[in-house]
């Protein structure tokens, strides 16, 4: 089922689910991973507006 990991990504990144109604079987492995690409994004926009 771990191919479900980016769908779940996906939809909790735009705002069409969140976490707390993720598949509890995945919702770590979701919860981790959009942490790391919300960090990414904000390293990402504090890079634009220093340049």
């Amino acid at each position: 089922m771990a191919y479900m990991i980016p769908i779940y990504v996906n939809l909790v990144m735009n705002g069409r689910k969140t976490i707390e109604e993720v598949p509890s079987t995945l919702r770590n492995q979701v919860k981790k991973k959009v942490e790391e690409l919300k960090l990414e994004q904000q390293q990402v926009q504090s890079e634009e507006t220093e340049a």
